[in-house]
């Protein structure tokens, strides 16, 4: 069943036609009434299926962005420490380290 297919105007009006006296007002009520549920039912069944396709692209998506952005983070750790260039911040920090070390020394 596929919902974007084009209705043939004239084969619809010569089947009229033809098979106008063939079926009665209320059987042919019940039969579109019987079709309508019949797509209702299939659209029904395809709508979960699409949106546990989606969630699962969603997933999979999220979870590609999280592993591209640590690799990212790995490699610009790896490349900050092969630089070895020290900030004045982490010179203090340093120096602050030393100090606090050699200040517990005596005590040990």
């Amino acid at each position: 069943m596929n919902a974007g297919t084009k209705k043939n105007t004239e084969v619809d009006e010569l089947l009229r036609k033809a098979l106008a006296d063939d079926l009665p007002a209320d059987v042919a009520a019940g039969m579109r009434r019987r079709i309508a549920n019949f797509r209702a039912a299939k659209m029904a069944d395809v709508a979960p299926v699409h949106g546990r396709r989606a969630a699962a692209w969603a997933w999979l998506f999220r979870r590609s962005v999280w592993a591209a952005l640590s690799i990212l983070l790995l490699v610009a750790g790896i490349l900050l420490q092969g630089e070895r260039a020290s900030s004045p911040l982490a010179d203090r920090i340093s120096a602050i380290k030393t100090q606090y070390a050699v200040l517990e020394m005596p005590r040990r």
